[in-house]
């Protein structure tokens, strides 16, 4: 008869499950820590699972072998009776919230269509470009005045569709126009030293309107010359009555006094028509060789 054989007792040691010890005589056995991670785990995933009499060779094992939380989700799914596994994959199944959601996406390029109907110029500078037709909008940009932008046609309120970096957007309808507020462009010809600032819009709208015009004057030693309130724009005939009528028109924006031309005077204030003046020699003293335009100083309402 064979003898007896022995069975060594194998002292176990905190996290080395029964299902860890030799079945063979002479096999080495392989002695592991569970960390701290994996003992709350088990702790945890049982209360879930409701539970209490799980915990054998078959759920220490699967702990001991399988990988972070984090990462249950990618190995295959655990099977009905696992309950501490499972678990674990019903956590890492949680989706995380991003941020973004808190805030709709603008529309891309791809979700709108949007059709130009024209083309309108900023009036001023810092022209806010909006997501919304509302004050409260996000501001996506802005616009410097005499700067182009596309328009649709549509408006909400007192505001207008503009086309933005290919998408619609809204400006304030009165922040946009066909053309610039009159004497808002500096000009090339004529100096504005020492002119008041009715003169300085007259100079420039005058300019702006009629390019043709390259001669003027300004600041001199006679009359409202020296104080800066009277501007000659040199010009004859034809073109001469173009500019005064012109004048007429945008009185009240250029703060005019009155107007002398071809030996006339237009005066507002005491006649809606031109009135005769008398000879006074020649056609620069007769005015015929210039408009010569009388301001306010600091009266325009443009």
């Amino acid at each position: 008869m064979a003898p007896a054989q022995r069975k060594h007792a194998v002292p176990r040691r905190a996290g080395l499950s029964r299902a860890s010890t030799p079945s063979a005589p002479g096999r080495r056995v392989r002695r592991e820590s569970v960390s701290p991670w994996r003992r709350r785990a088990v702790v945890i995933a049982l209360p879930v699972a409701g539970v209490a009499t799980v915990i054998g060779s078959s759920a220490a094992v699967v702990m001991k072998d399988s990988p972070p939380p984090a990462q249950v989700a990618t190995v295959a799914p655990a099977s009905a009776d696992d309950v501490i596994a499972r678990a674990l994959a019903e956590q890492a199944e949680e989706v995380e919230v991003s941020r973004s959601a808190e805030r709709p996406e603008l529309p891309s390029q791809a979700q709108v269509e949007v059709e130009v109907t024209g083309t309108l110029l900023a009036l001023t500078d810092g022209v806010a470009i909006r997501s919304d037709a509302n004050g409260d909008a996000q501001v996506l940009g802005t616009l410097d005045k005499g700067d182009p932008v596309d328009v649709t046609g549509r408006t909400e309120g007192g505001w207008s569709e503009v086309v933005h970096q290919d998408l619609p957007r809204w400006v304030k309808t009165s922040s946009i126009g066909e053309k610039l507020p009159l004497g808002s462009e500096p000009c090339p010809y004529g100096s504005e030293n020492g002119l008041q600032p009715d003169t300085v819009k007259v100079l420039r709208a005058v300019c702006a309107e009629f390019p043709e015009v390259t001669s003027y004057g300004g600041l001199a030693p006679r009359g409202e010359h020296a104080t800066g309130q009277a501007l000659d724009i040199m010009v004859r005939g034809e073109l001469g009555d173009r500019i005064a009528a012109f004048l007429q028109e945008n009185r009240a924006a250029l703060g005019i006094e009155y107007l002398i031309w071809k030996q006339q005077i237009w005066r507002p204030s005491t006649s809606p028509a031109w009135r005769p003046m008398g000879d006074r020699g020649g056609d620069t003293a007769n005015h015929f060789d210039h408009v010569h335009v009388t301001t306010y100083g600091n009266a325009a309402t443009g």
